[in-house]
């Protein structure tokens, strides 16, 4: 994944901001609102956008045979959507590269009139005469051009009736005389497939442009939101300290971010995956119209009475993040047009996006990666192996775990020097992916490398020495002593005591959740050295030899078919040695370290992998002769959980790029990917629970048996690496800005 946007993109980004900024102030929205004749349009804002190229930046030109390029159009319909811009920008820009397409003299001459400053918008759902169609920007327009079968038609604004609608969004519909079709005065511009191809082209980009204004609008919502609970106190503090707030906004932020990415991603996938094209087009405008809403409502929910008042800004974002995906029909449809895309092969034309240097997904370097660690397993998982696997530390097999070492295969992410191949994070991410196809352990090598990282960035050279080569080699594993019964979350809080005796630390409280802990030779250890100062200064961390005198363990076992341990420390003599960091300085240590675990791609790959099970059992059973797959309901269904995988996909891969790349703001993708794959696990599970009963009743390897196990499997998600309260919190302080929710 790279989302870095080209200088010039940048450049743009800024231009637009700025003119958007100084001419759609919510004093002009609310103006444009009252227009006797065209409400809801801003004309002087859209003269601007003519003057300044906005308007026809789509259009092919000779020195750019595929005009601007989408990205660069999407860009600008983000900021659009942010200001609340009184033009109907989409539905212009994509009428315009319409009438460019079209063969021709009439479409020449409209075309003409479009670079001259006229508007000419589309139509974004074709002609039906059982249901309304809905001309957005109709009434400020020229024309409207509109889809009849395999005609394109284009109705002058005389025949265009104006409608005030709940987002003051200038709509219009084609006037129809009694007993005809056909709008009056319709003009055939031009017929045939082609033609056809073009305008369903135009319609794939019109969702493309009006997601992303969504994502803008909805985000600059937020934004107001956090202002208003920064500014507003109640009972002493802030409220968007209050998790009541602070979680919801929180949540919908998580869900906008997923939206953007979404749309960037369909973007990129025209340009560089053009057989998930039509699909990823499907899931970013379908995602966009269910968070948007969602979004808003919030935002407006957090400004109480005042939300609802007409004097406020904020019920402006309400209502177009409303109305705005209306004038496709019921988004509901758009599940059924996914699924035909992807499971029925269905084709459909789009956009030319033009030079995309974004990137999504793993890589191809990445991929051939997991193509090798795929051969591996496929050669050396033998018939007992295959009977071994568990998703549990049950699964553990010393003799596989010392194979994936000889072959590179275990820690490859790690230095040469420490016995790794210097792979990338997306190269693990591919591998994880290899693990979870083949239902082995993620748990042992994932928490190993975690203690392994930290040992190599702090622990002393002797201890280096003779953990890591342990480590690499499939020797010696390690578990994580954080968590303790009065702290849960909160690691800051432990009890656990180290009191120096010379050249040893004596040891003594117990730890909570020691995953691993029954196999591993070492605990990474946060314990209490100094228990006068405040309680983030007062730690340190040891990595304790698990054979020490004093270490016992008590097995808990858990709904998931997993097992956890409680771990006693009574009396525990551990060398100075084996320190980890500086006396006191545990919380330099501890943020390391809790960023390797942040993020929610481990969590992800049981999600997408219940996916594919449920995929396959729908495909299996039948009703009335068909496959379910083939049953509407089941259809959508399955379509809706695949569009919230992919959000949790580019959430996850966007969190490991970011850590990576060290760029700069990322502090909340961690948690938003963390939260968002976990909580959308269980609720899917949840879902595919009733939509594979009674099947889903009983435990079993495949199929619905998967979901099974997800729905036990995704609330201990919710709970393991940081609970989703603690994670919202962290979302809503670093990616709204909202004040402390805990002390």
């Amino acid at each position: 994944m790279n989302l870095l946007l080209t200088p010039e993109q940048q450049m743009l980004q800024e231009a637009a901001t700025r003119l958007f900024a100084a001419e759609s102030t919510p004093q002009r929205v609310r103006a444009a609102e009252t227009n006797g004749s065209t409400p809801g349009f801003d004309r002087a804002l859209w003269q601007q956008l003519v003057e300044l190229g906005f308007a026809t930046m789509r259009v092919p030109e000779a020195d750019a045979p595929a005009g601007t390029g989408l990205l660069e159009a999407v860009l600008v319909a983000e900021i659009a959507g942010a200001h609340g811009a009184a033009v109907p920008l989409a539905e212009a820009l994509t009428g315009a590269r319409l009438l460019a397409q079209l063969d021709g003299s009439a479409a020449a001459a409209w075309l003409e009139r479009v670079q001259g400053g006229a508007l000419v918008v589309m139509a974004p759902a074709e002609l039906n005469a059982e249901s309304l169609t809905v001309v957005p920007g109709g009434c400020g327009a020229k024309a409207a051009l509109l889809l009849e079968g395999d005609a394109v038609l284009l109705v002058e604004r005389e025949n265009l009736d104006v409608r005030h609608s709940m987002g003051a969004a200038a709509m219009a519909v084609p006037r129809l005389a009694p007993g005809a079709t056909r709008p009056s005065g319709a003009q055939v511009l031009a017929q045939g497939p082609q033609a056809r191809a073009a305008f369903l082209a135009a319609i794939e980009e019109w969702k493309l442009l009006n997601a992303a204004m969504l994502a803008g609008l909805s985000r600059r919502a937020l934004d107001m939101a956090a202002a208003y609970a920064t500014e507003r106190h109640q009972f002493g503090k802030a409220i968007g300290s209050f998790q009541g707030i602070a979680h919801p906004l929180a949540d919908a932020l998580t869900e906008i971010d997923g939206a953007k990415l979404l749309v960037w991603r369909a973007v990129w996938a025209l340009a560089h995956r053009p057989q998930e094209a039509s699909a990823a087009i499907s899931m970013a405008w379908w995602w966009a119209a269910q968070s948007a809403p969602r979004a808003t409502a919030r935002a407006l929910h957090t400004f109480g009475g005042y939300g609802v008042s007409l004097e406020y800004d904020i019920q402006l974002y309400y209502r177009r993040a409303r109305a705005w995906t209306l004038p496709l029909g019921d988004a509901h449809g758009e599940l059924q047009r996914l699924a035909n895309r992807l499971w029925s092969g269905a084709e459909v034309p789009v956009p030319v996006p033009g030079e995309v240097t974004l990137q999504f997904g793993v890589g191809e370097a990445a991929e051939a990666f997991g193509r090798e660690v795929r051969h591996f397993f496929e050669t050396n998982m033998t018939p007992e192996l295959r009977a071994h696997a568990h998703h549990s530390v049950a699964g553990y097999h010393a003799g596989f775990s010392r194979q994936l070492a000889e072959a590179g295969l275990l820690f490859p992410h790690w230095p040469a020097e420490f016995g790794g191949r210097g792979k990338s994070p997306f190269d693990m991410a591919a591998l994880g992916e290899v693990f979870e196809e083949f239902g082995w352990e993620r748990i042992t090598g994932p928490v190993t490398n975690q203690v392994a990282q930290i040992v190599m960035r702090f622990a002393t050279d002797e201890v280096k020495r003779e953990a890591l080569p342990r480590f690499a080699s499939a020797q010696a594993l390690g578990c994580l002593g954080f968590s303790e019964p009065s702290s849960g979350c909160d690691v800051f809080s432990a009890r656990t005591r180290a009191v120096q005796d010379g050249d040893h630390w004596v040891i003594d409280g117990q730890k909570i959740f020691t995953t691993a802990g029954n196999l591993a030779h070492y605990i990474f250890l946060l314990v209490r050295t100094d228990p006068d100062v405040p309680k983030h200064k007062g730690l340190s961390l040891f990595l304790v030899p698990m054979d020490l005198p004093g270490i016992s363990l008590q097995p808990v076992h858990t709904l998931q078919d997993e097992r956890t341990n409680i771990t006693y420390l009574d009396g525990v003599r551990v060398h100075d040695r084996y320190r980890i960091g500086a006396v006191n300085g545990g919380l330099d240590v501890m943020a390391a370290t809790l960023e390797l675990e942040h993020g929610g791609d481990q969590y992800r790959l049981s999600y997408r992998q219940m996916l594919r099970h449920a995929l396959a059992w729908a495909r299996r059973k039948t009703r009335d002769g068909r496959p379910l797959i083939d049953h509407d309901n089941v259809r959508t269904r399955l379509a809706a959980v695949a569009v919230r995988t992919m959000v949790s996909e580019v959430l996850c891969h966007r969190t490991i790029w970011g850590v990576h790349e060290r760029v700069p703001g990322r502090a909340a993708w961690g948690p938003m990917s963390k939260v968002f794959s976990t909580e959308m696990y269980w609720r899917d599970a949840n879902e595919l629970m009733d939509m594979a009963a009674p099947e889903s009743l009983f435990e079993d390897a495949e199929d619905a048996g998967v979901v099974e196990l997800g729905y036990r499997q995704a609330i201990g998600m919710t709970i393991y690496g940081g609970t989703s309260e603690v994670q919202r919190s962290l979302i809503a302080e670093q990616g709204l800005g909202l004040p402390r929710s805990r002390s």
